[in-house]
């Protein structure tokens, strides 16, 4: 049973998407510094989180479609991306109470997981934010993408330990 929940969680990601994960890290630790430090290039970073969603939407339907149809695999991750990202905005604020930016980010970052990787991503995300929360909130300020950082790496350690 371990080995089939090992599996489900697994990152199968290709090339490209490798590649893109380590461009999004990167654009995730200069935004968590910029963050912490309370400077304003965040409106650049969510310009580019909502650009990297999308072209990975294009990227795994364009194939899709070429073949033929899209898979319940495919349309359940892009729901869930849209439910869990409508759901943590400030506006709603039932997961959490983020501000799009970084609202963003964690769709962003969502965009490069398989369903199973996706809902455990957003357990630790509230898990991390709850540890994390205390140490970074200064006032009514609540800098969230050092949470994102944190857990995406998280995840990427996860998943090197299960190859």
């Amino acid at each position: 049973m371990l080995a089939e929940l090992a599996d489900g969680l697994y990152l199968q990601m290709s090339t490209y998407q490798i590649y893109a994960l380590f461009f999004l890290m990167g654009s995730l630790v200069v935004s968590s510094i910029s963050d912490i430090k309370k400077t304003a290039a965040q409106k650049e970073f969510f310009h580019f989180w909502v650009a990297f969603t999308v072209l990975m939407f294009v990227v795994e339907i364009y194939p899709m479609l070429a073949g033929g149809g899209t898979s319940a695999a495919f349309w359940s991750k892009w729901v869930l991306i849209v439910v869990f990202s409508l759901l943590s905005w400030r506006k709603t604020g039932f997961v959490f109470r983020l501000a799009k930016m970084d609202v963003a980010a964690v769709a962003a970052v969502s965009s490069l997981f398989g369903v199973y990787t996706l809902v455990v991503f957003y357990v630790l995300l509230k898990i991390v934010s709850v540890v994390e929360g205390p140490i970074l909130s200064s006032g009514d300020r609540y800098p969230f993408l050092p949470v994102v950082l944190t857990t995406t790496t998280v995840v990427l350690l996860a998943n090197l330990y299960f190859i």
